[in-house]
């Protein structure tokens, strides 16, 4: 669904995808559906932080399919009992969670995967934020629907996380030989190892699914990060405060509410005068964490 908030600026409302709660990391995670039915997988083994969409998604799946989770996370384990959004659909998932360093993440993983294989489970081990190929893919056919539809955007801003999604609708824009710049407001990384990790995931993509075409130029902008993954300013606390009021929609503080405010920023500061898509990666359980 698009929404239309000014003259110039529309919202893709990812938020609205009926599965799984909602927002780009259900979508990816049903990108995985098929695979993971055909290969008769029983259990998922996944990583993510106390609140990560990531995270729920994969133990709602889970739990609607029966099959067995392990999330490592990484975070203050007491926030996850003290805190609502998405660590409370965590807690009430059935899921097995296993509290860790980040330095210990993989090895963590790799014993959770041996388990099950230990108890004769054939276990699927999902990378964290779902970023896989077929994740990413779901994103170019998600672009070429939108253009097939009628609306063509000169400019897609979007919180730029893991990647995934942004490497995606690129690969979108580089089938349909369209001039769509798509623009990653970065939520933790530095601009120059998200574009880094953004163009091999990126070719991998169009080489995985026989894309060709003028390659699409990587843009991700670190401006905004203030001081890093969870940080913001009053500006950005603002957006989120105002955004249900404002636009129908909650926009959190950690994703959404910092990319919306980078775009402001950013037409501003540029004068951009095209048409403008907000591709809303969903927000209403990190809204309603605290």
């Amino acid at each position: 669904m698009i929404q239309r908030i000014t003259d110039q600026i529309s919202v893709f409302r990812d938020d609205l995808y009926p599965y799984l709660g909602g927002g780009n990391k259900a979508r990816k995670m049903m990108a995985l559906d098929e695979i993971i039915k055909s290969q008769g997988v029983n259990a998922i083994v996944t990583t993510g932080g106390i609140q990560s969409n990531h995270c729920r998604a994969v133990a709602l799946y889970s739990k609607k399919n029966n099959i067995k989770c392990t999330l490592v996370l990484h975070g203050d384990q007491e926030r996850l009992f003290s805190e609502s959004g998405n660590a409370k659909v965590i807690k009430g998932s059935g899921a097995t969670m296993i509290f860790s360093n980040a330095c210990e993440i993989g090895k963590n993983m790799d014993v959770a995967l041996r388990t099950y294989r230990e108890q004769g489970y054939n276990p699927f081990y999902l990378n964290g934020g779902g970023h896989t190929l077929e994740g990413g893919y779901c994103y170019t056919d998600e672009l070429e629907k939108l253009v097939d539809s009628g609306y063509v955007p000169d400019y897609i801003f979007l919180a730029s996380g893991s990647g995934t999604t942004q490497a995606g609708l690129l690969a979108g824009v580089t089938r349909k030989g369209l001039d769509i710049k798509v623009i990653g407001i970065s939520v933790g990384r530095t601009t120059e190892k998200a574009e880094n990790c953004i163009q091999e995931f990126y070719k991998e993509l169009c080489k995985t699914y026989g894309i060709d075409g003028k390659r699409a130029k990587v843009i991700v902008d670190d401006s905004f990060l203030c001081g890093g993954y969870e940080k913001y300013n009053n500006q950005i606390k603002q957006i989120a405060d105002d955004s249900m009021a404002n636009y129908g929609f909650p926009l959190d503080t950690t994703y959404t509410a910092k990319a919306f405010y980078g775009m402001q920023q950013i037409i501003e500061k540029r004068h951009i005068t095209g048409q403008v898509l907000f591709w809303y990666t969903g927000g209403i359980y990190n809204y309603l964490a605290k």
